[in-house]
């Protein structure tokens, strides 16, 4: 499958990051538990970043980073980082939905306890892919609201 074929320098300063899994990687080669460690580490990561006690953040997922990471901007939320590609649907819902399960719990995520996969990609025509999954956040001692 071929990612969003642009220049990720130019909206990195936006706060809008590609950390899925590099090319060079045979993603087909790939097994499930691979995939769900890198996205476990992505968003430990994410969260240190922006400090873990402050860190007000959302997981999805999407087929179009670019004007989803617009609409949570709107809502306070200053960052954005893909964690993961995929042409499957179903793949990027399962994988949405593990990592909702296990940091659902954690304070800070807006998630919906035990969601994930239900959203805008389950349509009777979904856009093409690829599809990815995200975490988008913002700091709760920020000027404006986050969520």
């Amino acid at each position: 499958f071929e990612p969003l074929n642009f220049d990720w320098g130019s909206v990195k300063s936006a706060g809008l990051h590609n950390h899925c899994l590099k090319n060079h990687v045979d993603i087909k080669q790939l097994c499930c538990g691979r995939i769900l460690l890198h996205a476990r580490e992505k968003i430990h990561n994410f969260r240190e970043q922006i400090g873990v006690r402050l860190c007000c953040f959302k997981i999805g997922i999407t087929s179009n980073p670019l004007i989803r990471f617009g609409t949570y901007f709107q809502k306070g939320y200053t960052s954005m980082w893909l964690i993961n590609a995929s042409n499957s649907i179903d793949s990027v819902s399962m994988l949405e939905a593990a990592l909702i399960s296990e940091f659902g719990k954690h304070v800070g995520c807006h998630n919906k306890p035990n969601s994930g996969g239900e959203g805008g990609l389950n349509k009777k025509s979904p856009p093409p892919p690829p599809y990815y999954v995200y975490i988008v956040g913002g700091r709760a001692d920020q000027n404006r609201r986050v969520g």
